[in-house]
Parts: structure tokens; C-alpha cells; sequence
């Protein structure tokens, strides 16, 4: 068995009508909060007011920014760390999906550096490394979807508008210190939301099985988490107020958030590549690793018999007397029948991607994920990952 390492520090309050937990625990981290919620959304559905008023109730002074985009953006997150540093803020609440619990954690971060710009550090800028900054602000998430896990990872995305790019970047301080992961919470999502951000938990789940640096500890999580999506995102999707669906969407996400974060295993190329897509046409992030998923697993399933037979597994479409190597094979038709059957089996030109960004997507694979690239069980060139988008699009 290999040697690994975990740790999940993040306290996670989880179960309906956990929101709650926000009056007891947020004046622990501070006494007044910038509250990132997602544009629209969370005011509509009185979300935004409820989690206002349960951080008052505890004593914390609010300051509201409820203009996070869908995707986040570098301009965005400077703003806001400048009116968290002016507001004199503590802690930053990051309130919806994926998208505002990061727009929390790059506010944490850029605030604690006292200014300057985001672009410094993600991939391309002086200081990508993140080496010598300083400690995020403490960080509290709200997640109002199943889909990004960004309530147990570090990792926070922002989309770079200068060369329409979306990197990935975090360290251990850019862990949330509490997470509310409150399926009731979810009760009110679209059902194009639910399906998007429950195809993000699949590739979450499926990548970090199929990842090189997959432990013991994350392959627990991994395989539940698919089993649970393939169980239950077709409840979410045809009654959303199934509060049992939402609720194991809900730990499916949490879980597959924990094997790519806390467990220290990872995404693989098909995040790379979907994040490519994703700077280049603002597209649903679930929706860009549909586009290229099953292109990847063609391209890979031989890398390891064993791991991509028990995908097939996972996904629902072993038959009786296969073999492994029969089972490993038929990988990317069980991911392609899995999206067909959630509605989502897609490709890159649905997307808005045309054939002209193809070169541009691959360069910006390799700059801004290339960490992902390298967890692949298969090593991908630079024509690789081009014949993988042309075979997509």
C-alpha cells in the first residue's frame, strides 16, 4: 500500500436546517463578515436575507456584495478585497455554489496581502506559487448546490479576462474554517442548475478514482460519491424538492470535495481541458468536462485496467461475465449513457467553442492546469490534448 497523507480540518455542519449553525459559529470567526452571494439568486429566493439575519442575530456586522458572477472574475475579486479592506471586515461568507465560496476564499486571500490584484496569483503571475504570502482571513462557506465541493477543498477558481482563462489556485489557508452544507437550502434550485452542478460532483468523484495520486483515503469517498450521484441526481432532477434526492446529492458533493481537497488526490485532464473551455465561452462548468469526458476516458482507459473496470462498475453498466479488461474498455460508452441519461451528453461546439480556439484552449490547459494534466494515469502531450478537443467538438 502506498504512503499517503490526509487531514480535514474544516468543521462541517451538514443535514437539513443546518443553517442554523451560522448564528452560533460565525462570531467565532470574527465580528464583522462581507457576505458574497451569488447575483440574484439568493436575494430572489430570500436565502441572502435569511443568512443576513442570522449572522446579526449573532452579533457579526454585515457587509453585502450579492453581485458574484456565475464565474467569478479577476476585476470582481478585486473589487470586493478592496471594500472587505475598507469595510475593516474579519472573516469572508461565501454564499451559493462554487462560484461564491470562491469569490470568498480570493477575497480572504487578496484582502490578507492588503491589495493589489488577483491576477498576481494565479497561473502566469509573479506570484503563482503563492510562496511568502500571507494567510487568508478566516473563510466561511454556505453551499446552496451539489455540485463544486469547494466547501471541503482550498481550491478556489477565477477567471482571468485579460487571456480568458480559468485557473485553479489555493493553499491550507484558503481552507474554510466552518461549512454549512443545508440540503433544504437546495430545495429552490433550477433544474439546469441541479443537473450542471450534479454532473460536476460525477467528474469529481470519477477523476479522483482515476487520478495517479488516489489513496486508500479519497478512493472510499470517490466510489461513494459516484454511486450516490448515479442513485440520485435523476430524483433531484425530476422532483427538486425531494428533500431525501437533495440530500444525498448534498454528501456526495461533500464527499468528492473531500477526496480532491482535504484527501489530497485531484481532478485529472478532463478538468483541465473543461476549464479551457469554460475561459474561453463562460460555459456551465459541469457542462465543459461532459463535452470532453468521454473523449479522455477513449484516450486513457487502458492506463489501468483495474480502476477504469470499476468505473464501469460505479456508473451502473457492468454485465455479468465481463471481463476486467472488457469492463475498462466499455468505460467512456458507461460515462457516455450515464450523461445521456441526465440529459447532458453534449459537445464542445453546444458549448460555443469553435474551431478556432482549439490551439488557444490547449496552451491554456497546459499554463493554468497543468497540475491536473499530471495526476492523469496517462501522460497527455500538447497534440494530445488538441486531438482530444478536435474528437470533442
Amino acid at each position: 500500500m502506498k504512503v499517503f497523507d490526509f487531514s480535514v480540518p474544516t468543521r462541517v455542519f451538514f443535514g437539513a436546517g443546518e443553517v442554523k449553525q451560522v448564528k452560533a459559529t460565525a462570531a467565532q470567526l470574527g465580528r464583522k463578515a462581507m457576505l458574497l452571494a451569488a447575483k440574484d439568486t439568493m436575494r430572489q429566493t430570500g436565502i441572502l436575507q435569511r443568512v443576513e439575519g442570522l449572522l446579526k442575530e449573532g452579533g457579526v456586522q454585515v457587509v453585502v456584495s450579492d453581485d458574484v458572477a456565475p464565474n467569478p472574475r479577476d476585476v470582481d475579486i478585486d473589487g470586493q478585497a478592496k471594500a472587505f479592506l475598507r469595510e475593516k471586515c474579519d472573516f469572508a461568507v461565501g454564499l451559493g455554489g462554487g462560484s461564491s465560496m470562491d469569490s470568498a476564499k480570493a477575497v480572504a486571500f487578496l484582502a490578507a496581502q492588503r491589495g493589489g490584484t488577483i491576477l498576481d496569483y494565479l497561473a502566469g503571475g509573479p506570484r503563482a506559487d503563492l510562496t511568502g504570502t500571507k494567510p487568508a482571513f478566516p473563510i466561511l462557506c454556505i453551499t446552496t448546490t451539489a455540485g463544486t465541493g469547494s466547501e471541503t477543498t482550498p481550491w478556489w477558481v477565477i477567471t482571468n479576462t485579460q487571456h480568458h482563462e480559468k485557473p485553479g489556485t489555493g493553499n491550507d489557508s484558503t481552507r474554510p474554517a466552518v461549512s454549512i452544507v443545508d440540503p433544504e437550502l437546495m430545495l429552490s434550485l433550477p433544474k439546469e442548475v441541479t443537473r450542471n452542478t450534479g454532473i460536476d460532483v460525477l467528474f469529481h468523484a470519477m477523476e479522483s478514482f482515476i487520478a495517479n495520486v488516489a489513496t486508500p483515503f479519497t478512493e472510499l469517498f470517490s466510489r461513494e460519491a459516484m454511486r450516490l450521484v448515479v442513485q440520485h441526481l435523476g430524483r433531484a432532477l425530476e422532483n427538486g424538492q425531494d428533500l431525501e434526492a437533495r440530500s444525498q446529492m448534498a454528501w456526495a458533493n461533500t464527499i468528492a470535495g473531500i477526496a480532491i481537497g482535504e484527501g489530497k488526490s485531484s481532478t485529472v485532464g478532463i478538468h483541465a481541458l473543461g476549464h479551457s473551455i469554460g475561459g474561453q465561452t463562460d460555459a456551465a462548468h459541469g457542462l465543459t468536462m461532459a463535452a470532453v469526458g468521454p473523449a479522455y476516458m477513449r484516450k486513457t482507459w487502458d492506463a489501468d485496467i483495474a480502476r477504469y473496470a470499476e468505473v464501469t462498475r460505479a456508473l451502473g453498466f457492468a454485465q455479468p461475465g465481463q471481463s476486467v479488461e472488457e469492463l475498462a474498455r466499455r468505460s467512456p460508452e458507461a460515462l457516455e449513457k450515464t450523461l445521456e441519461k441526465f440529459g447532458c451528453r453534449v459537445r464542445m461546439s453546444d458549448l460555443g467553442v469553435k474551431a478556432s480556439m482549439i490551439e488557444a484552449m490547449a496552451d491554456s490547459a497546459f499554463k493554468t492546469m497543468a497540475g491536473c494534466l499530471n495526476c492523469s494515469l496517462k501522460s497527455l502531450s500538447r497534440p494530445d490534448v488538441v486531438e482530444l478537443y478536435k474528437e470533442s467538438l
